[in-house]
């Protein structure tokens, strides 16, 4: 069976996306208005808090030079604590001391908002895993700086669980590791502002996706369309019938002049 060939002309498409430009936009809008509803009235709001820790592996006998400058072979030592001490402040143990210290500082129901509180032996407890999932450990560009942050949809909640980790890790590290001590900068402050959702995103790609909704689908019912309009028309979709001729319909009651073809 032989296939044919569908040729493409970007002019015809351009033409023909303008011919149906307002239905695009009709479609765009529509796009904007869903994705600013979205954000708006279903997406969760969110807030972001995060403090800082330093590691270092100095101590003044060994690791400061005569100059006053730190020991580079020390510094990358220090880098490289910083990625085991990522990995120990992701353990259980980290967590369940979160729990205990956000069941006692914050009321059940209000903690209930955020987590599933469980219960066992009648004692109130959130699971160290739904804890972790709000959080995020990294370090700062490869540096030995850790960066933590902690984003749910209390601000206290996210400011004091970044303070809570922070007040554990000191003496957790040093007792695990033998090696190393950290120190953290600042502290995890109350966010203002919530993070996410990010509204004129959402809208923006509302907009885009509106848009590009409506131009394919226009292009698509234009290529399944088989309604013969002119001349060029019939010989594309008969290639191997030749058009004898035009004959205009001088009776077309909108006073243009419509073609019949044989």
């Amino acid at each position: 069976m032989e296939k044919k060939e569908v040729e493409i002309n970007l002019s015809d498409i351009f033409f023909l996306l303008l011919s149906k430009l307002p239905f695009i936009l009709l479609l765009a809008v529509l796009g904007t208005i869903g994705g600013f509803a979205v954000a708006k009235g279903l997406l969760p709001v969110k807030y972001t808090s995060s403090v800082s820790i330093y590691v270092n592996n100095y101590s003044a006998a060994t690791d400061i030079t005569a100059e006053g400058k730190i020991n580079g072979a020390d510094i990358q030592t220090a880098k490289a604590l910083a990625s085991t001490y990522i990995v120990i402040l992701q353990d259980d143990i980290v967590y369940d001391e979160v729990s205990k210290r956000l069941l006692k500082d914050y009321d059940t129901a209000d903690l209930s908002k955020i987590f599933n509180v469980q219960y066992e032996n009648g004692e109130p407890y959130i699971s160290a895993g739904q804890i972790r999932s709000l959080v995020s450990i990294n370090s700062v560009n490869d540096t030995e700086v850790i960066n933590i942050s902690t984003t749910s949809e209390n601000p206290h909640i996210s400011a004091d669980i970044c303070f809570y980790i922070s007040d554990i890790a000191p003496d957790l590290l040093t007792r695990t590791t033998k090696a190393g001590s950290v120190e953290t900068i600042g502290s995890a402050k109350v966010p203002t502002a919530p993070s996410s959702p990010n509204v004129k995103r959402i809208t923006i790609l509302g907009l885009l996706l509106g848009g590009f909704l409506g131009a394919a689908i226009v292009i698509i019912g234009d290529m399944f369309d088989t309604t013969v309009n002119n001349g060029e028309d019939l010989k594309k979709a008969f290639p191997d019938i030749a058009v004898l001729g035009e004959i205009p319909d001088l009776m077309d009651t909108k006073g243009g002049v419509r073609y019949e073809y044989k």
